[in-house]
């Protein structure tokens, strides 16, 4: 479910029988304990593919600049139709982007150990697995962090 597009979220009813804390503290951990690279020669963003929100931030974030080294975002294709329509997806490839459309970091042939040695990205999901099934290395940022310290 997590990789085929779009999918609902579950609640369940009634009152949590566990309340688990987390916060900054918590969160940090997960990304130290993720980040096994402080550097990598390509960039993923998206898994879960990133939204309109995520676009427009990141297009802010690389006006008049361009990535340093390959970056590749993944988005459904109906986002990307709309990034097209609004002309949000022209401005971000000027940056050196290229999207790539209902697919997964993780489960495509665009990231694989043979073509890289370790990548950057901005997803827990995508560093878990980029990690544990694609067997690389990776460096866990937040879209800001990437756009400041990978664009000219």
């Amino acid at each position: 479910m997590s990789t085929s597009g779009t999918c609902g979220m579950f609640t369940f009813g009634g009152k949590a029988k566990e309340k688990i804390p987390f916060g900054k503290k918590e969160a940090q951990a997960v990304m130290d304990e993720l980040s096994t690279a402080d550097d990598a020669d390509i960039i993923t963003l998206g898994s879960p593919q990133l939204g309109i929100n995520e676009l427009k931030l990141l297009a802010k974030l690389t006006e008049t600049k361009k990535f340093s080294r390959r970056c590749i975002i993944f988005c459904s294709r109906t986002i990307y139709n709309n990034a097209m329509k609004i002309g949000l997806a022209g401005k971000i490839e000027k940056s050196g982007v290229d999207f790539r459309c209902d697919s997964c970091t993780c489960l495509t042939p665009y990231v694989t150990k043979d073509r890289y040695n370790a990548v950057i990205t901005n997803s827990v999901k995508g560093a878990y697995y980029l990690s544990k099934s694609n067997k690389l290395r990776v460096a866990l940022k937040d879209i800001k962090s990437i756009a400041e310290e990978y664009t000219q």
